[in-house]
């Protein structure tokens, strides 16, 4: 499905979801300063470019939002405008509400960061190098467990590949690393949808509801969850693969039921199941009610809504750095540094990857403003090893906006 000849088109379909942010000339003039038609050309030509079908921006300062808009297409065969509203798959950006919700248990004094995972899984998850050495759930927030994703995304949905009881000891070898737990850092899918296992456990609630009942709709976004059934399936944006040989786009597998058959044949175990709900990347989310979550990491665990999540503590070490760089992005506990973003500012949040979604959420916390940026499809090109369609639209944005955000 290529979508060369549909720019004009998606020019009258981005004017015709255009939500209503402030006009650029409502602020200081600068000398590059465009028109709300040259922005709306220049992002066009960027999703042209990178072959993306619908993108949805929002960016916010303190709290005021300065720019909201929806582009292109919820779905390129019906040619269904997309709505700033609709929800994406947000893959890894994932991983903070999971964070969240294990320093919010960590705060209802029901675990430590620091204790044996093995506490708390049906299992011994240890590395077989260094078997004496217990791996914590800090390692697994950090990514410093010594575990490694192995063989793509079946490998690390589940326990079966670090679970003794579930495969062979050369198996399980695999899965990890060379060095000891907490004397390196890899990036861990597995690690994450362990995590989710671990929630139920302490929490006795299915992790779904966990995030639901504690994250979600405390800070006013209901529409959002791990469960499709949970979820308005008509808001759904589709996700699509670019196929470089035939440089064509296809539709891609995002929203696919895992525990939802579970449920309804009441098979369900909480405490073994909640790893397929993905909590490594599973959340669906409007990016407004994204942008509600990164203003509650930024503000101390407080919700744009005034209703407290976390403590400004729990907050303040869910975003400290516990990696060395890799090469020059610190990863915290489920969120990390990326000083590649924006020339000269070293922004906290998270992004994501994953059944051609990508998707971005940070925030600079030093002049209190930050983004939110969802699209459905892209080229794998990058700028500054990141994605270059929101690279590109994030820069240009920050351009015509910085001197408000920068006040």
């Amino acid at each position: 499905m290529k979508i060369g000849s549909r720019l004009l088109l998606m020019g009258i379909v981005a004017a015709f979801c255009f939500s209503g942010p402030i006009p650029v000339n409502a602020f200081p003039k600068r000398s590059q300063t465009l028109s709300k038609r040259q922005i709306e050309k220049k992002i066009l030509g960027y999703m042209e470019e990178c072959r993306t079908v619908g993108m949805s921006v929002v960016i916010v300062k303190g709290d005021k939002t300065i720019y909201q808009e929806a582009f292109g297409y919820r779905d390129l065969e019906s040619k269904d405008p997309l709505d700033i509203n609709d929800i994406f798959r947000i893959a890894s950006i994932s991983k903070s509400f999971s964070g969240v919700s294990i320093m919010q248990l960590v705060e209802a004094g029901k675990m430590s960061l620091e204790d044996d995972v093995n506490q708390y899984l049906d299992f011994s998850l240890r590395n077989p190098k260094y078997p004496e050495i217990p791996i914590t759930v800090k390692m697994l927030l950090s990514h410093t467990s010594s575990m490694i994703d192995r063989h793509g995304a079946p490998w690390y949905r589940d326990d079966k590949y670090v679970n003794p009881a579930k495969t062979s000891a050369d198996t399980i070898a695999m899965c990890f690393a060379d060095w000891a737990p907490g004397q390196g850092y890899k990036y861990c899918n597995r690690a994450i949808n362990l995590i989710g296992m671990i929630i139920e456990k302490v929490s006795g609630e299915r992790f779904d509801n966990y995030v639901l009942n504690h994250i979600l709709r405390p800070i006013g976004a209901d529409n959002s969850g791990f469960n499709l059934d949970s979820l308005d399936r008509s808001t759904f944006t589709t996700l699509y693969n670019y196929n470089a040989k035939k440089d064509t786009l296809e539709k891609a597998p995002g929203y696919v039921p895992t525990n939802e058959p579970k449920l309804s044949d009441g098979t369900y175990q909480i405490g073994i199941d909640g790893c397929y709900w993905s909590p490594t990347g599973g959340l669906k989310i409007s990016a407004p009610d994204l942008a509600k979550w990164m203003k509650t990491l930024q503000d101390g665990g407080v919700a744009p809504n005034g209703n407290r999540i976390l403590s400004a503590t729990g907050t303040k070490k869910l975003l400290t750095p516990v990696t060395p760089a890799d090469p020059v992005r610190y990863y915290c506990l489920t969120t990390r540094t990326e000083p590649l973003f924006i020339d000269g500012k070293v922004l906290k949040g998270h992004s994501g990857s994953a059944h051609g979604l990508k998707s971005c959420m940070f925030f600079d916390p030093e002049s209190d403003w930050g983004f939110v940026v969802l699209c459905s499809s892209t080229k794998p090109d990058q700028v500054n090893s990141l994605s270059k369609i929101y690279y590109e639209t994030v820069n240009l944005l920050y351009q015509q906006y910085r001197d408000v955000l920068e006040k």
